[in-house]
């Protein structure tokens, strides 16, 4: 029997880890002949999710920050005595000991544990699932090239990711696998169609962070009030939060005159309900290899604008389910938004060109690419 480890970096309801949970519940079902282990580096308000869909679950954070041995060498460190064998290594030799064939880093943040893992067990292979673009790689792993050698395949999960690993990286194009990401929308008994007659509705989601563009967002809404008064437009953010980004936005917000139109939800449970009375979906991030998000409003049917250089599914829009305007360009982003406002039609027509291309990225498509990937490296061919 194959063993497999998933190395994740967290287990929070967030995109990475919502495509290996996937792929998890796929294998579970498709694949029970093989072990499946998960390593999370910490936990998150999938754990439980995570705990049912593999063999063996390791919460890295807490196996290695908690209990009388850790409190022991953190006094042993204080005096200057090093303990013979931390807390680390332990965890991580009984893992290694486990033997596992593939070892699957989900996100460049599980690579350097994944390669810690190979050197203690010569034989495993490292698949790395890189989500990632430039800017998230030169900040959490700048030194990704003392990596790449002990990294058998990498998968991407769009063409501008694996352009950035050949450029920037010098990666060897003939090991990048292109697998586009995968979501599904559990959509609700009780959702109905949007009302024609209700508010024209400007959508967002995600994780309030810079590379998220919220602020691109509040320029766009403070575009249009400044010059298209007169169209009664509503701007939602769906999408976690900190405290401290709420109190920064509201601020924001209130400066800009915005309260009667701009509106962060934060994050809720069943975000369907709130897409589905989404009339355009906005997505203004900087840096975004390919949003799951896109395709759950995709597959809802709604039509997405972003920026060009700056998003993975815009290889998904060009099939024409919405615009691709220039990097930053608030104005362009607005113009977009207004012709949605004033052609209503193009809603419906783009939005269903949107379902039809974002159907295929869903986990009974996608996943198997994946374990293809994992089959080829199980048997060396």
């Amino acid at each position: 029997m194959n063993k497999l480890l998933v190395i994740t970096h967290d287990t929070t309801r967030t995109g990475a880890p919502m495509v290996v949970l996937h792929f998890l519940r796929w294998l579970k079902v498709h694949h029970s002949n093989i072990t499946v282990d998960v390593l999370a580096l910490k936990g998150g308000n999938m754990e439980e999710d995570f705990k049912a869909n593999c063999s063996s679950y390791y919460n890295y954070a807490l196996e290695t920050k908690s209990g009388a041995l850790y409190y022991l060498e953190r006094v042993l460190n204080k005096i200057h005595i090093r303990s013979p064998r931390n807390r680390k290594d332990v965890i991580l030799t009984n893992i290694a000991n486990r033997q596992y064939d593939i070892i699957y880093a989900n996100t460049i943040l599980s690579i350097p544990i994944a390669i810690r893992l190979k050197s203690l067990y010569s034989k495993s292979k490292v698949i790395s699932h890189v989500h990632e673009l430039e800017v998230v790689i030169k900040s959490y792993l700048p030194n990704l090239n003392v990596y790449l050698p002990h990294i058998t395949q990498i998968i991407v999960p769009a063409k501008i990711v694996k352009e950035n690993l050949i450029k920037n990286w010098d990666v060897n194009e003939n090991i990048i696998n292109v697998v586009y990401e995968c979501a599904q929308i559990e959509v609700p008994l009780k959702l109905q169609p949007k009302k024609e007659l209700s508010n024209f509705v400007v959508g967002a989601s995600g994780t309030v962070h810079w590379r998220k563009g919220y602020d691109i967002f509040l320029l766009v809404a403070s575009h249009i009030k400044e010059h298209y008064p007169e169209a009664k437009i509503i701007f939602q953010w769906v999408g976690r939060l900190s405290r401290k980004s709420q109190h920064i936005i509201e601020e924001d917000i209130r400066k800009l005159r915005l309260e009667d139109c701009v509106n962060f939800i934060g994050e809720v449970n069943s975000t369907s309900i709130y897409f589905n009375d989404f009339d355009v979906f906005l997505m203004p991030s900087r840096e975004d290899p390919f949003p799951l998000v896109c395709i759950e409003v995709g597959l809802l049917g709604k039509p997405i604008i972003s920026f060009d250089q700056a998003v993975g599914t815009n290889e998904v829009l060009e099939q024409g389910g919405g615009f691709i305007v220039p990097y930053l360009d608030i104005k362009a982003m607005a113009e977009k938004i207004m012709i949605y406002f004033h052609q209503r039609v193009l809603i419906k027509e783009h939005g269903n060109i949107n379902k039809e291309e974002f159907g295929k990225f869903t986990p009974k498509h996608i996943c198997p690419q994946l374990y293809n990937i994992i089959e080829t490296e199980l048997h060396g061919t």
